[in-house]
């Protein structure tokens, strides 16, 4: 395994392990592993199925590969626990059969999500005051992300990951006597934006506080296109964005997890 610390050195090795019938998860893009190359965690393995980019998030490490040989096992051991997420198309077959060689190598299924979309289109007013916390504000938006998702399969960002968000105005919260009782995450390109998370909080489900979020939201991009993935057996979720316009669009994801065992 070795470390990456360039981003050029990082393109040039992708480019040498892509060739016809090799299937990736990830882009290569100066965004996406930028901060992790400066941040010194991200790694490269090379095995006889293809190459592996690992990057390390403190408690769990994502994978993202560029697989070329299905037929040949990884034969290399893995940090654990590992996550790995394959987003797909009805047609991508070859991303499917990914998801069945992982499962062959050790991985285990955690659940799947779909993705739905919203076109562009007029955004209404939030019925509730909404606050856009500022980077002094990460210690408090960051712990309430931590109560309601998942460490391991939430795709939470780390704590300069979401100062960064937070000065760019992509969290919009609902607050009550200093606590947070919702919270909307979202990135935007100024083509499409996305929800990275929503949640409000356990006592303040059922009492309509995801619509204002949602409709601060989409003021706040300007009622672009959007995107949001969610488990596909989150029904409740679902109907929630499908108020806004939101319908599935035919993409799915097998979020699948590694942990260490005799056998890979």
């Amino acid at each position: 395994m070795a470390p990456l610390n360039d981003y050029e050195d990082l393109s040039q090795l992708v480019s040498s392990h892509m060739r016809p019938g090799v299937v990736t998860n990830t882009m290569v893009t100066p965004g996406e592993y930028g901060p992790a190359i400066a941040a010194g965690t991200l790694d490269a393995l090379e095995t006889p199925a293809g190459l592996l980019l690992l990057r390390d998030r403190t408690d769990h490490t994502r994978l993202n590969f560029y697989l070329n040989d299905l037929s040949r096992p990884l034969d290399t051991p893995l940090p654990s626990p590992t996550v790995a997420e394959v987003a797909f198309r009805p047609r991508d077959t070859g991303l499917q059969e990914a998801v069945t060689y992982l499962r062959g190598q050790g991985f285990t299924s955690v659940f799947e999500r779909v993705r739905l979309s919203r076109p562009a289109g007029p955004a209404g007013e939030p019925a509730l005051p909404l606050l856009t916390p500022g980077p002094e504000n990460t210690p408090w938006v960051l712990s309430f992300l931590r109560e309601n998702f998942n460490p391991l399969t939430g795709c939470l960002p780390t704590e300069e990951e979401l100062a960064g968000q937070l000065a760019q105005g992509r969290v919009l919260v609902l607050e009550e006597k200093g606590q947070i009782t919702g919270l909307l995450h979202f990135v935007f390109d100024g083509k499409t934006g996305e929800i990275r998370h929503l949640a409000v909080r356990s006592d303040r489900r059922g009492t309509g506080r995801t619509r204002p979020l949602l409709a601060g939201y989409l003021q706040a991009i300007g009622g672009a296109k959007s995107i949001v993935w969610t488990r596909r057996d989150d029904l409740a979720a679902q109907t929630a964005y499908g108020r806004f316009g939101f319908t599935p669009d035919g993409r799915r994801s097998a979020v699948l997890c590694y942990t260490e065992k005799e056998g890979i």
